[in-house]
């Protein structure tokens, strides 16, 4: 099954790190742990919504790098604009304006997620890269995917491209 992915364009990019322009888009947002969200979320775009509307799942899912402070699913183009109120209060609806990033594509688990992210920043220093923004693990297997063909991204906002 094929699913909607957030639409960005590759700015420049060196070995597995790549600077992305992410196109704005809006994400549903659970402050949970990402075992405890997922199901708050997966309701939402299930038809627990206001317009008992059910919502196409899309990758990736969004999760701070230690998948405990939140998780958020992205909303697919067509439902962006018009998108149905939660009936679960604990659903923050945010939209995201078009942003700069430098990212980190990984293998594997997201418990990686740290080791990653500690590389992401040390090329940024190297190269100069000004990180402003809270790391993003970027989700886009499924929990049943054997953790070896789980892909990943750790991305962070960055100031400016000087390339």
């Amino acid at each position: 099954m094929s699913y909607e992915k957030l639409k960005y364009q590759v700015l420049h990019q060196e070995n597995q790190f790549e600077i992305r322009r992410y196109d704005p888009f809006m994400m549903m947002k659970v402050k949970r742990t990402s075992n405890q969200g997922f199901g708050v979320l997966f309701q939402y775009i299930s038809g627990y919504n206001q317009k008992q509307q059910k919502i196409q799942m899309t990758v990736p899912v969004l999760t701070d790098v230690e998948s405990k402070d939140y998780i958020a699913f992205t909303m697919p183009k067509e439902n962006a604009n018009d998108a149905p109120l939660p009936l679960d209060a604990s659903i923050e609806m945010v939209k995201i304006p078009a942003k700069d990033y430098l990212s980190l594509s990984f293998k594997g688990s997201h418990h990686h997620g740290q080791k990653a992210l500690k590389t992401l920043q040390a090329y940024a220093h190297l190269h100069h890269i000004e990180l402003i923004g809270e790391p993003i693990l970027l989700r886009y297997q499924g929990p049943f995917t054997l953790p070896f063909m789980k892909d990943n991204d750790v991305i962070v906002e960055i100031k400016s491209v000087n390339l």
